[in-house]
Parts: structure tokens; sequence; C-alpha cells
């Protein structure tokens, strides 16, 4: 069974991964692997943005283990722990998608262990870091500064989680990190990481599997700005300069490495300056979307095609600079990948709403959703994933439009499946009384029909399964080109 090994390095990376889970609820395909197994890396336990990805992908979790796996559909791809890769875990592993650093309740000074060091050696590091950097908490992250997070990640290889990792890693698997260029904790892990695994030297096992195994990476550069404020330690003035020095850095030093994928975008209003903890949470953006389409892009590729001629570079571009962006506005591959899966999960997500509890039809009678959606917990998971306003679909369509590089590809604010996908409103022939486009009574005709041709016992599987089909058709025969 292969493995894709993905790690989410720092809140670019938390946010990403979010948005890569969405397009897998919606049912995108994730080719040539059967499982994913994100891993984010944040010393910030109470980061906001990665502890609402985190919510998310427990209940994404939850439920595909009931569903099981299949050809196609919504929730089809297995998205699991590290510790759920294998049976044989022993404790050494939490069952958590975070890597676990254990509490760094200390300042970059104290982990030095500075005050006992020889004098060339504080010398030495006066040079390197400066006070800031040295009287700065680690509980809240590496606040931008790359050169505090290179000391402590490169830890990393001797922790029980990434040993696990290597004993489990197999011929087959691959490897995808989703980090940002001008903070503290994406900038510097992702080169440390990838430099780490690649090592001809590693003591980690499977060394070799680990070598050969395709492997890419998005970096992020600024596509936010931060507000300035006098006593933060975070000016999103310096982003473009810490860019420039990274890039520089990467140019010679990311051996091992198939295929790398670049993203910036030019900021817009700015986000509120909070350098970590649970206020550390911004909102969903088109960059984290496309960030999470590069991952889909990496597996499209077969093992050969990215040994050869390597390392591939790839950005993304739009066909115009629009402020705000719909599905036309993509190219063909980005339309065609999403468009279709997207407009599914949003016509579930809206039906699941408004008319799901009260229809009185045979579909629902058959499926026992009266007692169902009251009393049976996975019917109370999808509702968390669908409507949460913390972490769910409506939350994140939500999102993605405000900013001022808006995604706004539905029009959020009608009830009327008509007129949900922007620019292509449904046609409806007024001349055939028959003939509304699509309303609660198509769905609700759809969903009668449908549900009798389903040969499935387990009344949730036969729910996502049916409403799958029924938003398929729904597609097909009346939108068809978006």
């Amino acid at each position: 069974m292969a493995k894709l090994f993905l790690f989410g390095i720092g809140g670019t990376g938390s946010r990403v991964i979010r948005s890569l889970t969405m397009l897998l609820a919606a049912g995108v395909e994730l080719p040539n692997c059967d499982r994913v197994v994100p891993i984010i890396i944040d010393p910030d336990a109470h980061n906001g943005d990665m502890n609402r990805t985190v919510a998310l992908l427990q209940s994404y979790q939850q439920i595909y283990k009931k569903l099981g796996p299949r050809e196609e559909g919504f929730f089809k791809t297995d998205i699991s722990t590290l510790s759920g890769i294998s049976q044989d875990v022993n404790g050494s592993v939490k069952d958590t998608f975070i890597f676990d650093f254990g509490g760094i309740n200390q300042s970059f000074r104290q982990y030095l262990s500075y005050d006992g060091l020889s004098v060339d050696s504080k010398g030495l590091v006066d040079l390197l870091f400066t006070q800031d950097n040295l009287e700065s908490p680690l509980t809240i992250g590496f606040r931008g500064s790359p050169n505090v997070g290179s000391i402590v990640l490169n830890k990393l290889v001797e922790s029980p989680e990434i040993r696990f990792f290597a004993d489990n890693f197999q011929e087959g698997d691959r490897v995808f990190f989703v980090s940002s260029i001008f903070g503290g904790t994406g900038a510097a892990g992702f080169p440390l990481m990838l430099k780490n695994l690649k090592d001809t030297n590693t003591r980690l096992s499977n060394a070799r599997y680990l070598r050969d195994a395709p492997t890419g990476a998005v970096t992020v550069m600024p596509y936010f700005a931060l507000q300035s404020e006098d006593n933060s330690v975070i000016d999103s003035n310096s982003f473009l300069t810490k860019t420039k020095a990274a890039l520089s850095y990467y140019e010679h030093n990311l051996q091992g490495l198939n295929a790398l994928y670049y993203l910036a975008d030019t900021p817009d209003t700015p986000y509120e300056n909070q350098p970590g903890g649970t206020q550390q949470r911004n909102k969903a953006h088109l960059i984290e979307l496309l960030a999470a389409l590069s991952i889909v892009d990496f597996m499209k590729y077969s093992a050969a095609e990215l040994r050869t001629g390597g390392p591939h570079f790839h950005e993304y571009g739009l066909a115009t600079d629009a402020p705000e962006v719909q599905f036309n506005h993509l190219p063909d591959e980005s339309r065609e990948l999403m468009a279709k899966h997207l407009t599914q999960l949003l016509y579930f997500t809206r039906y699941h709403r408004q008319f799901l509890a009260t229809d009185k039809a045979p579909y629902h009678d058959n499926l026992k959703l009266d007692y169902a959606l009251r009393n049976e917990p996975i019917f109370r998971e999808l509702q968390n994933i669908l409507h949460s306003p913390e972490f769910g679909v409506d939350e994140w369509l939500k999102e993605l439009g405000q900013n001022r590089r808006a995604f706004r590809p539905f029009d959020l604010a009608t009830d009327d499946f008509n007129a949900m996908i922007a620019g292509k409103p449904v046609e409806k022939k007024w001349t055939d009384f028959f003939n509304k486009g699509i309303n609660h009574n198509y769905f609700l005709d759809s969903l009668n029909k449908t549900e009798k041709t389903i040969a499935e016992p387990d009344n949730f599987k036969k729910l996502i399964e049916l409403f799958y089909d029924v938003t398929d058709k729904a597609f097909e025969e009346k939108v068809k080109v978006v």
C-alpha cells in the first residue's frame, strides 16, 4: 500500500493541509497512493491554524473509517495519523497528526544552555543570534526567525516520530513538504528535513528507500502581510528580504528533491499581527488552495517521470490578474480538477443544512434518518465537517472569499441551487413546467429514485454514496461545463 507522507511545517503547512483535506472530502483523486499521512510540525502547541486543521483531520478520519475504501465518492482517500500506519506502535508515537515536541517551555537561551557555555561559545552565539532571539519563548514557535528554527528543528531526526516514520517507510512511498519561505518554522524546517532524510550517512532505517523516494515540496513565498506593531517581533516588511536569502540557499542545498513548486501573491489587507498561539488563525486563502493542488499535481507523475531530467520546477499563473477569482479564471487543468467536485460538495453541504433533517420522503424513511441524525455519532461528525464554525466546509468557502485576492467560485449568499455557481447560472426552461433547473424537488425526486438502486445496508455509507451520485447527476445534467 503506497503512502504519501505529507510534512506540513509551520502555520502555512497547517493551512495548506486544511485545503487539501477539503479537496479530498469533495472526492478529488490523489493518484499513486492509497493513504495520506499528514505530519504537522509546529512547536506552537496552541497555534489556532494548526489546531483547527487537526480538528478537521480528526473528523475526516472518523468518517473515512466508517466508509472504508471506495473507487470514488466523498471522503474516498484514506487520511491516517503516523501511528495508524502500523499495528506495532508500542506507545512510542502518539495517535495524533501533530509532531510531539514534548512542550518546549523555555526560552531559546535556556534551550541552548547559554549561561553554561564557555566565553568563546557565548561569543559565537552572540554573533549568530540577537538578544530578542535568545529571550524568545519557544512555546510559540520561532516567530519569523529561521536561524532559531534551524537549531531546534535539527533535533527532529533523533525523535521517536521520525524513527517510526523511517521504520515504516516502504518502497513506493513518497514524501512531500509544505512550508512558507518567509517565516521561521517553515523556512528552517523544510531544507533541514530534506537534508536529514536524504543524508547518505543517515542512521535511519530504510535509508535506501528514503533516498530513492519521489520527493516534492511547495514553498510558499509572501502572499499576506501583517499589521505593523512597534512591539512585535515579526515585521512583514522583511518578508521579501527573507525570501531572497532563503531562495539563494535553496538554489544549492536541496539535493534529493524531485519537484519544487513556487507560489506567491501580492499581499492584501494586512492580517492582525499575532506571532503565535490561539489567536494566530488566518482566513483560508486561494494561495493555500493552489498549494494543495500542487500536491495533487505531484502525485500525478510516475516515479520514473519525477526521476528523469529533474529536479522539476513549477510555478502557477492565473489567466488574468482578477481580484475576484472564479472557476473561469483558472487554467483548464485546475478547473477540470476542482469545479465539479467542489460544486458537488457545496450542493451536498447546502442540502444537508437546508432540507435533510426535515425531508418527508421515501429515501429519508428507508435510511431511518429521523433517528440517525439525532442519535448516531457518525452523523454528528458529518455535521461538524460540513458546518462547524471553526473548520467546516461552510466556513472554509466563506473565508476563501474574504481576501483581497478572493476565491469566489460560488455565490454563498443564495439558497437557489441554480444560482450558486458564480458566472454560470443553471438554465431553467420556463416553457417546460417540469424543468425548473436544480431545486429541492429535483433533488428529492433524484434521491428517492437513486436510493432504490444502492444495495448498501449501512445507512451512513448509503447516505454518502447517495448524495455523491445525485450531485454528480445534477452537475452532469444541469451544469456540465463551468
